[in-house]
C-alpha cells in the first residue's frame, strides 16, 4: 500500500516517546500523532544521570543548550565526576571512580562533558522545548490495538478511536499495552524490589558532619542507598526487598511514610541513618521486569522503544540513553528506507537488527552480575566481607563501561555499510505462525 504520508502513532511521552517525536518530526513524509495517558506531563522522581552516551543523543536532539550552562559547558577536562562505593555498615570507602576527559580506552570528544546528575524535570523540559505545544494529546490511555486490512487503529480509555496508522511506536513504559498486543505471551512481574526516593533542600542535611556531596553508593547485602548533592538540593534513593503484599501492588510514585523506609535501614552506618531519618514522605516505586524480547518489532508495523522494548527493573542508570538510542535508530532506519525506496518492514528489520542484539548483550550483563552477587553472598565470611565482594565483582565497570561509551551514530554507520538484504521477503513477516501482512511502502520522493 502506498500513501502520500507515512502515518505514525507514538504511544507514550516519556524519554523514548519524546525523542521519537523530535526525530520523526524532522521527516517531511511522516504524519505524526502522539498520545499520552497522563493528564499533564510531569516527571516523578528526583535526579537522572547524563552519561556520555546520553549526552551524545541530547546533542543530536538539539536539547543540550536548554539544560543550562551548568551542564552544557562541562567539556573542560578539569571537570571530573566522582563516584564512591561504600560499606553501608561502616561507611568505609571501598571503591572510588573518576570520569574525566579520558575514558578507559578511547579519547572522548572534548565537547563531551563528564557524567552529571540533573533533575528529571529539567531533562523533560529540554525535550518538550523541541516539540510544538499541543502536539501531544493527553488523557489518552491506550486500551486496545486493532489491525484491519493491514492498518492499525487505536482505542483509548476515554472511548475515542484513532487511525488508521501505518506504524505504531510503543513508548508506553514497562507496563506497555503496545508490547502486550504485539507479544501477548510475554509477561512481566513484580521483582520483589522497591525503590524509595526523596529530594531535600541542602539546608536540611547541612548539620550532618562530613556528608559527601559526590555520588555515593552505600552497600549492604540486602539493600543499598544512593546519595548525591543535586545543586541546591540533596537526592536520596533506597533499594530494598519487599514482599508481594507490601510492594507488588504499589502504584508508580506512590507516597510512603518514613517508617516504611527506616525499618530497612537500621543496620546502616550513622551517616546513612541520619540522612534517611530526615524526609517525612517518600515516593515509592515497585520494580517490575520480564524476560528479554527476541525482537523489538512485530508484523512490519509495530516498533518498541524505551522500557517497552527492554522490560528491565532498572537499566544501569542509563534508561533514558537506551530510549534515546532506540528513537535515533528507528528514525535513521526510516530515513534510510526513504532514501533507498524501501518498505516500512525493511526499515523495521534494520531497526531490530541493531537494537535487539544490544539488549541481548545488556541482559547477559545482568545475568552475570546476578551470578556474581550470589557468589559474593556465598563466599563472604561476614557482612563486611560480603559487601566488599559485591562491590569488587560488580561495580568496577569491567562489564558495564561499554554501555556509557556506546556511540550509537558510529554503530548505525557501521551497520548500514554492511546492511543485509531483506528484499527477498518483500517486507513480509515469514514466520510460520504469522499471517501475511500488507506491505507499507515508504513514500517515494
Amino acid at each position: 500500500m502506498s500513501t502520500s504520508k507515512l502515518r505514525v502513532a507514538v504511544v507514550g511521552a516519556g524519554p523514548g516517546g519524546l525523542a521519537s517525536t523530535i526525530f520523526l518530526s524532522r521527516l517531511p513524509f511522516v504524519e505524526l500523532s502522539v498520545f499520552e495517558k497522563a493528564r499533564e506531563l510531569r516527571e516523578i522522581g528526583a535526579g537522572i544521570t547524563l552519561n556520555q552516551n546520553t549526552w551524545r543523543l541530547l546533542r543530536l536532539l538539539e536539547a543540550t543548550d536548554v539544560l543550562g550552562e551548568e551542564y552544557s559547558t562541562r567539556g573542560d577536562a578539569s571537570v571530573v565526576d566522582q563516584q564512591h562505593s561504600r560499606n553501608g555498615l561502616s561507611g568505609k570507602l571501598l571503591l572510588e571512580k573518576h570520569q574525566s576527559i579520558l575514558s578507559i580506552d578511547v579519547f572522548v570528544d572534548p565537547d563531551t562533558p563528564a557524567k552529571s546528575r540533573v533533575k528529571r524535570y529539567k531533562l523533560q523540559s529540554a525535550l518538550l522545548s523541541k516539540i510544538p505545544p499541543g502536539k501531544i494529546q493527553l488523557c489518552k490511555g491506550l486500551s486496545r490495538v486493532d489491525e484491519i486490512s493491514g492498518e492499525l487503529f487505536l482505542e483509548f480509555q476515554d472511548g475515542t478511536r484513532e487511525g488508521p496508522f501505518d506504524l505504531l511506536i510503543g513508548a508506553d513504559g514497562i507496563r506497555s499495552v503496545v508490547r502486550q498486543h504485539a507479544f501477548p505471551k510475554h509477561h512481566i512481574g513484580y521483582t520483589g524490589k522497591v525503590a524509595y526516593r526523596a529530594l531535600l533542600p541542602q539546608s536540611s542535611v547541612a548539620h550532618i558532619p562530613n556528608l559527601p556531596q559526590v555520588s555515593n553508593w552505600w552497600w549492604m547485602p540486602d539493600a543499598r542507598v544512593f546519595t548525591v548533592g543535586l545543586g541546591d538540593q540533596f537526592e536520596i534513593a533506597v533499594w530494598v526487598s519487599e514482599s508481594e503484599e507490601e510492594g507488588g501492588k504499589v502504584s508508580w510514585g506512590q507516597k510512603a511514610g518514613k517508617e516504611k523506609v527506616l525499618r530497612h535501614c537500621e543496620s546502616f552506618c550513622e551517616t546513612v541513618r541520619a540522612i534517611i531519618s530526615i524526609p517525612e514522605t517518600w515516593l515509592e516505586f515497585s520494580m517490575f521486569g520480564g524476560p528479554r524480547l527476541e525482537r523489538v518489532i512485530e508484523g512490519g508495523k509495530i516498533a518498541l522503544v524505551g522500557d517497552a522494548s527492554h522490560p528491565l527493573s532498572g537499566a544501569f542508570g542509563a534508561g533514558a540513553a537506551f530510549a534515546f538510542e532506540d528513537a535515533y535508530i528507528l528514525f535513521s532506519a526510516i530515513q534510510h528506507a526513504w532514501d533507498n525506496e524501501q518498505t516500512l518492514p525493511e526499515a523495521l528489520e534494520n531497526f531490530d537488527s541493531v537494537r535487539a542484539p544490544f539488549y541481548e548483550r545488556i541482559f547477559s550483563v545482568i545475568d552475570l552480575m546476578a551470578s556474581n552477587y550470589s557468589s559474593a553472598l556465598k563466599q563472604g565470611t561476614d557482612l563486611e566481607d560480603k559487601v566488599s565482594r559485591i562491590v569488587d565483582q560488580n561495580w568496577k565497570d569491567l562489564e558495564t563501561s561499554w554501555i556509557y561509551e556506546y556511540d550509537i551514530v558510529k554503530v548505525w554507520q557501521k551497520y548500514i555499510t554492511s546492511e543485509p538484504d531483506y528484499s527477498t521477503s518483500n517486507g513480509v513477516n515469514l514466520d510460520s505462525d504469522s499471517e501475511l501482512v500488507q506491505v507499507t511502502t515508504i513514500p517515494v520522493k
